[in-house]
């Protein structure tokens, strides 16, 4: 025997040992998931993917069972590696990204699949990976948008504005606009003269806040219901579009019908809080003298200035928990943090919130953009206009990207009473991306 036989040899004896070794400890130690990690990684490196890959899926499942789901991502991930085009490996990556409060990364994964047009054998397979996926991400409009688009190919029209139905609440939380106007804009193109497709249209284009776009639509429908002469549709669609001028959120109303909207503008409105009777009143102490000094001065039923204060103290015990559990590691969840305050009223902690998301590159163009938004909702426009510059001139996002920052910027300035720069943005838009959102109505008004 040669030399360079017996060193193959040698080392494939210490192979064998050291698989021994380890499968011997899984069987004693069947529910560790580090032993069969080692054992399944060894397996991979000795070319016997189908064996490893069985090792590293129970691994993955002992890890999310003991509860370290960060741990299952990794053995995940590692499985990608070796079997990218497994679906379920996919999906359970995705849930568990969601879970564990990661959205950006799970709807980054999710976009990868949707790119992918060799992953699915039939539009059926890709709708199901889809429908679950949806299920795990409660809080994104995106799957949805992707089940539209798939339907839309099917020319199964009604089917998919009702995708854009439930996607729609979801979409005014995420900021995801541009992508589902892109959607809702196909469909309406699609639709050509079927009203029953175009209805619906109509009242999505007034939730996303488009009246430019949806007003337009409805009127259409006004038009073709006064030629069709059944009085009491054309009263009822007059009634909802005199509403919808007035004011009326169609957003808060949940409402993509004539019929609907008639139906909710009919419901009474709450009752106001009973006066209590006047034996009741008369005997109530007597108020304390206006000089005089009171905890709650300023204050009716209920004392909202001691309740502000409450709310201020608790507030301060959250953020201490905050800074004390997550720090400035987790910026996902700061983000999130971010958007909760903002729907609150809390605009400082908002700020805070989304500078500290703006460090983590995957969230740099939403973090900017919301606080860009906050700033500007307290009036502060050149620092709302300095973020949205800091964006432009940092972001790699693409060109996708940069326009809708721009667009952005035009809103802001146009807000803040600069309309001649608001234009100039505006006209460049319209010239390089004609059609884009409502840049032409803008330009005409």
């Amino acid at each position: 025997m040669g030399f360079l036989d017996s060193f193959r040899k040698m080392f494939s004896s210490q192979d064998e040992e050291d698989r021994l070794s380890m499968s011997r400890k899984v069987q004693t130690s069947p529910n560790d998931p580090q032993a069969r990690q080692k054992l399944g990684i060894f397996l991979m490196h000795q070319g016997e993917v189908v064996e490893g890959l069985d090792q590293l899926a129970r691994a993955a499942v002992l890890y999310e069972k003991d509860g370290f789901s960060s741990k299952a991502i990794a053995v995940l991930r590692q499985m990608q590696k070796h079997d990218p085009g497994n679906n379920d490996f996919q999906k359970w990556l995705i849930r568990l990204l969601a879970q564990e409060g990661l959205s950006s990364d799970a709807q980054a994964e999710l976009r990868k699949v949707a790119s992918d047009s060799t992953r699915f054998t039939s539009d059926e397979q890709r709708l199901d990976f889809l429908r679950q996926t949806a299920e795990f991400l409660k809080k994104s409009p995106l799957p949805r948008l992707y089940i539209c688009d798939i339907l839309r190919g099917q020319r199964k029209l009604s089917e998919a504005v009702n995708e854009l139905e439930k996607a729609i609440p979801l979409t005014t939380s995420s900021g995801m606009h541009a992508e589902f106007s892109e959607r809702l804009r196909a469909v309406v193109s699609k639709a050509g003269n079927d009203l029953r497709v175009l209805e619906p249209c109509g009242f999505l284009w007034l939730a996303l806040g488009v009246p430019e776009e949806g007003i337009p639509i409805l009127d259409r429908i006004a038009e073709t219901d006064s030629d069709d002469r059944d009085p009491e549709r054309e009263a009822t669609v007059l009634e909802v579009l005199d509403a919808i001028r007035g004011g009326w959120n169609v957003a808060t109303a949940g409402v993509f019908s004539f019929t609907e909207a008639a139906r909710k503008l009919a419901e009474p409105e709450p009752p106001a809080a009973e006066t209590p009777p006047l034996k009741e009143q008369t005997e109530r102490p007597p108020s304390p003298p206006a000089e005089e000094p009171s905890s709650t001065t300023g204050t009716a039923g209920g004392g909202y200035e001691q309740e502000d204060s409450i709310v201020r103290s608790a507030l301060g015990r959250l953020q201490a928990k905050v800074d004390e559990e997550i720090g400035d590691t987790d910026l996902e969840a700061r983000y999130n943090l971010g958007i909760a305050y903002k729907e609150m009223g809390l605009l400082d902690e908002a700020v805070t919130e989304f500078r500290l998301a703006m460090r983590k590159p995957e969230l740099f163009v939403g973090a900017g953009s919301h606080l860009a938004d906050t700033l500007a909702d307290r009036a502060d426009f050149d620092g709302a206009l300095a973020v949205l510059e800091a964006v432009l001139a940092a972001s790699t996002g693409g060109d996708e990207v940069r326009r809708d920052v721009r667009y952005h910027k035009a809103v802001l300035l146009e807000n803040a009473g600069r309309r001649d720069e608001a234009r100039e943005i505006f006209r460049d838009l319209q010239e390089k991306t004609p059609g884009y959102r409502d840049v032409e109505v803008r330009l005409r008004s």
